[in-house]
């Protein structure tokens, strides 16, 4: 399979935002503490697959209401997919072995990976961090951007390869956040 990257697109900005309010409508009893445009998508300049990443952001309390919520507007819930605290929804329409690579559909819908992440927990600290981390420093986000488009370039045999083969790239952009051994390994250990 190959993996979608193009270069950034101003109205990815605007996708998040329409999706990130139909999200406060699903989740409006349930009052997350915020909806984050994370991922390539949300770094201008950045290439990118042309899917948009979202973490959805919730106390612990709050984890199971917005679960289900999420299910009764028609997500499908993965569970965390072993990376604790971070629970994974594929958007109503799609079918649970559709991966999300970045591939045009007929009817011009954006994919999306939305999460209910914990608040604090490593995930959402890592989509935060190299957000912040490349909105900063033009070189690293250059540098990945050139990484993404050199492994789109290749044939992978599912979408987890292609997301290990990032891996030095995310380790050097999270230790710039200054990240502990401690903290990469478990990421390096989610990705492997």
């Amino acid at each position: 399979m190959k993996v979608v990257i193009e270069p950034h697109n101003p109205l990815w900005i605007v996708e998040f935002n329409n999706v990130k309010a139909s999200l406060e409508t699903i989740l409006k009893d349930v009052k997350p503490l915020a909806i984050e445009h994370v991922g390539s998508t949300s770094i201008p300049g950045l290439p990118a697959k042309p899917v948009i990443d979202i973490d959805i952001i919730v106390a612990h309390e709050t984890l199971d209401s917005a679960r289900q919520a999420m299910v009764q507007a028609g997500y499908v819930d993965f569970g965390e997919m072993g990376i604790r605290g971070r629970f994974a929804f594929q958007q109503p329409g799609f079918g649970k072995s559709d991966a999300a690579l970045g591939e045009q559909r007929k009817s011009g819908e954006m994919r999306r990976n939305t999460y209910v992440v914990i608040e604090g927990c490593t995930s959402l600290k890592n989509h935060l961090d190299v957000k912040r981390v490349l909105l900063s420093d033009e070189g690293l986000r250059d540098e990945y951007g050139l990484v993404k488009m050199a492994l789109a370039e290749k044939e992978w045999p599912n979408v987890d390869e292609y997301c290990k083969a990032k891996s030095e790239i995310l380790s050097k952009i999270l230790e710039k956040a200054q990240w502990s051994e401690e903290d990469l390994d478990e990421v390096k250990k989610a990705n492997s």
